[in-house]
Order: C-alpha cells, then structure tokens, then sequence
C-alpha cells in the first residue's frame, strides 16, 4: 500500500471557505479511485511547534501506484493541482509531498497489525 502525504502552506488571507472548497475537491478525486483506501485532511493542530509553515495537510492511502497514479491523473483532468498551486505560499514552494510504503505497519509488542483492512460496502 502506499500512503500520499501533502502538505500545503497557504497563507492566512485566503478564506476557509476556499480552503474546505479545495479539500472537497482532492477527497472527491480520491473517492473516485477505485483502490482509493482512507482520505483524511485538514488543518494543522497544535503541538510540536515544527511545522515550518505548513498550515495543512492531505493523506490518501491507496491499494498501490497505479491506483495513486489514477488518482493525480484525475487531478490534472479538472486543474485541482494547478488551483491548489495559485493557493499556496510561492506555488509549488508551498507544496510538499511525499509517497511511503505502507505495507509493513508495526505495532506495539503485544498489540494486533493494525493494517487497514480493504472493505467493499
């Protein structure tokens, strides 16, 4: 599995409303993916103090790169990337993001693999 991780910094003048709009727009494309497992966005909390100025933040969990892959090309069909690019701080300097592998979750000695588990509802 891979897990797509985006963090965004856009800065404070822009509305929270366009902020959520935007949002919407990356968990409707995720959603449409077919090996699409879990989307969770949203704004950064309080806590370490090291967020170098990212205010938010996307993770998608996909089945594997092709799926991922389906995913940005969805992405390039309605511009979302290249709207979300005008929203951040100095473009794609206020983008980063990141694709790890997933596939090997470790737990606490004693806990259950915690693995997501794929699920057709």
């Amino acid at each position: 599995m891979i897990r797509h991780i985006v963090l965004l910094q856009i800065p404070s003048h822009v509305p929270d409303a366009e902020i959520n709009a935007m949002i919407s727009q990356l968990e409707k494309a995720a959603l449409a993916v077919t090996g699409m497992v879990a989307f969770c966005a949203g704004a950064k909390q309080p806590g370490s103090g090291m967020s170098q100025g990212f205010t938010h933040a996307v993770n998608i969990d996909f089945v594997n790169e092709d799926a991922r892959d389906v995913y940005l090309s969805e992405l390039d069909h309605d511009r979302v990337g290249i709207r979300l690019s005008e929203m951040t701080e100095g473009g794609l300097g206020g983008i980063l993001i990141m694709n790890i592998s997933i596939d090997d979750i470790r737990t606490p000695e004693g806990g259950r693999d915690k693995k997501p588990e794929l699920r057709w509802i």
